[in-house]
């Protein structure tokens, strides 16, 4: 089952640390265990990688969804 997390939903605007990783806190991680999991959206690189390291452990895979006008190609960041 594949699930898309949209970062976007998380954070919206100027996107700032800890305002981020407190967002992250209240994010049902339990429900990506088992999924192959595509991150999306428009925030800076530490932040994919952040929700990156929430999943790791739980999703399947993890991928970076890279927007190219047809519905985004998956890269792939890892797989359990």
């Amino acid at each position: 089952m594949t699930k898309v997390l949209d970062l976007n939903e998380i954070a919206t605007g100027k996107v700032e640390l800890k305002s981020f990783q407190e967002r992250l806190s209240s994010v049902d991680w339990e429900a990506f265990k088992g999924a192959d999991v595509q991150i999306k959206g428009c925030a800076p690189t530490w932040a994919h990688l952040l929700v990156a390291g929430r999943l790791f452990g739980k999703a399947s895979t993890v991928s970076f969804l890279m927007d190219d006008r047809q519905g985004g190609v998956p890269i792939e960041v890892f797989r359990s």
